[in-house]
């Protein structure tokens, strides 16, 4: 049978038949006149080359292929009705929802204050538990996909490279820098690659990795980093280097917010680095959701507040 010959006001005729197992209740149900359910009925009996509905001593019954069609029609009509039906309104004022956001600590630091404050003026009983990143470059797709995260915030790829069903949007673009302790004895005349190289660096790995984007790039100008200490937390690299005679490369927003707390320098590196993607990442399925594309609104609205402060 071809769909396009079946008319959707007749599946509601059918759906009212099969419950009510009589015309002229089933013409009342969806708000037909007895004689316009009696066409129905004629015109669906057409349609499925099939009396469908019998009458007898006990009233109307249904043939087997009524019976056949019933459980499909009513799960089709369901799903329509569920899929046209008035979303529900979300009232942050009221809400008490839960929101997981997976980010890392260098983005919880720029937003995690600015998007609280702004929460509790607008909604006080809403609750956003950070969760973290299991890899810095990579996007939490799957966690995405089935709900365990709302959104992700981090230094992922461009969006051409995510999978169908994940959304991006980009927050800020940020350069590499390298830094080291004030007086420190590189940092008094302009670092050279093979010095950089030969430093002893601190820098951020989540997992056992040693080995990141920075070595690869050496390794193709034939240098290899000495790496002395990996850690991972963005935040805990400033403080390593003010007390030591490690340097780092680190995103420059990330330098320039501790160079005013701790006694540190920042030189533009050696190495060509490609900037880093700041971006928010949100999964289709909660695209349309009202609770979630109000906290994606609100994390939009911090990011130039951030970024001029």
């Amino acid at each position: 049978m071809n769909i396009t010959s079946v008319n959707l006001n007749l599946l509601l005729a059918f759906e009212a038949l099969i419950e009510e197992r009589n015309v002229s209740r089933a013409a009342a149900r969806i708000g037909l006149s007895q004689p316009a359910m009696s066409n129905a009925l004629g015109r669906l009996r057409a349609t499925f080359s099939d009396p469908l509905f019998v009458r007898t001593a006990r009233g109307m019954t249904a043939t087997a292929r009524a019976l056949e069609l019933a459980g499909p029609v009513r799960g089709g009509l369901t799903l329509l009705r569920s899929a046209l039906a008035e979303r529900p309104r979300f009232d942050p004022a009221v809400s008490t929802r839960s929101f997981r956001l997976a980010m890392t600590d260098y983005a919880e630091l720029l937003l995690l204050g600015p998007l609280l404050r702004r929460i509790q003026r607008r909604a006080p009983e809403v609750q956003i538990l950070v969760r973290r990143l299991d890899r810095i470059f990579i996007a939490p797709e799957a966690e995405l996909r089935t709900g365990a995260f709302d959104a992700a915030i981090g230094f992922f790829p461009e969006a051409n490279t995510l999978e169908p069903g994940t959304y991006s949007r980009d927050l800020f673009v940020e350069e590499n820098v390298c830094m080291a302790r004030k007086g420190h004895p590189l940092m008094r005349k302009r670092l050279t690659l093979r010095q950089f190289a030969a430093a002893s660096h601190v820098a951020v790995f989540y997992r056992a990795d040693t080995r990141g984007l920075i070595d690869n790039i050496l390794a193709g100008h034939g240098l290899r980093r000495r790496l002395q200490a990996a850690t991972p937390h963005f935040l805990t690299v400033p403080y390593v280097v003010a007390e030591s005679d490690l340097i780092a490369v680190v995103p420059a927003g990330l330098a320039a917010r501790f160079r005013k707390k701790l006694p540190l320098e920042v030189r533009k590196s050696p190495l060509r680095l490609p900037p880093f993607h700041m971006r928010l990442l949100w999964h289709q399925h909660t695209a349309e959701d009202p609770a979630d594309a109000w906290l994606r609104a609100e994390i939009l609205e911090c990011f130039p507040s951030i970024l001029n402060g």
